[in-house]
């Protein structure tokens, strides 16, 4: 017998997932989870067998890599990968303390790292989140760790599959 897994959830179910549309983001959901957003619907199969909105079979191209065989299947894509550090709380108060240890206004730490005055003063307002860029010319300059590093294997672990699912990362309101 078939099974189906929620990608919201990541419960495992005999019955078909339903398509589901939540935030802007398609998922395959439970019948339970597809209440959290709008369902999709397909139009019925054509002439051709294609059914509308299903995406087209993606053809891979052999790769020069040694070993390389056309049978083998591809690793998941890890779309947590990246994720391992993360910016820490209180940035905003790591920054101001550093660049005033160092003597330093706004305006001439954004000189220092080619920046606008206007971000420094956001950042230090916590109104934005600097970007991976800014953050890394801001930890060189001011010689300060701005991120911290968490086992990304441990915390994304799903229950069912080994794989994440957005229930795992996420807290759902419900309407």
């Amino acid at each position: 017998m078939e099974t189906y897994e929620c990608e919201i959830c990541g419960k495992k179910t005999k019955f078909p997932t339903t398509a589901v549309k939540v935030e802007g983001a398609e998922f395959k959901a439970c019948s339970e989870c597809s209440k959290l957003g709008t369902v999709i619907e397909r139009r019925p199969a054509t002439q051709t067998g294609k059914a509308y909105g299903t995406p087209a079979p993606i053809k891979y191209a052999p790769q020069s890599v040694s070993g390389y065989s056309g049978t083998q299947k591809s690793r998941p894509k890890n779309y947590f990968a990246g994720l391992e550090n993360e910016l820490v709380e209180d940035y905003d108060m790591v920054i101001k303390k550093a660049r005033e240890a160092k003597g330093l206004s706004q305006e001439d730490l954004a000189l220092k790292i080619k920046e606008k005055a206007t971000l420094i003063k956001k950042i230090e307002r916590k109104e934005i989140h600097p970007e991976e860029s800014v953050m890394k010319k801001l930890e060189k300059e001011l010689s300060i760790k701005l991120t911290e590093s968490f086992d990304s294997s441990e915390t994304f672990q799903s229950r069912s599959s080994g794989g994440a699912t957005l229930g795992d990362i996420a807290f759902v309101k419900k309407k």
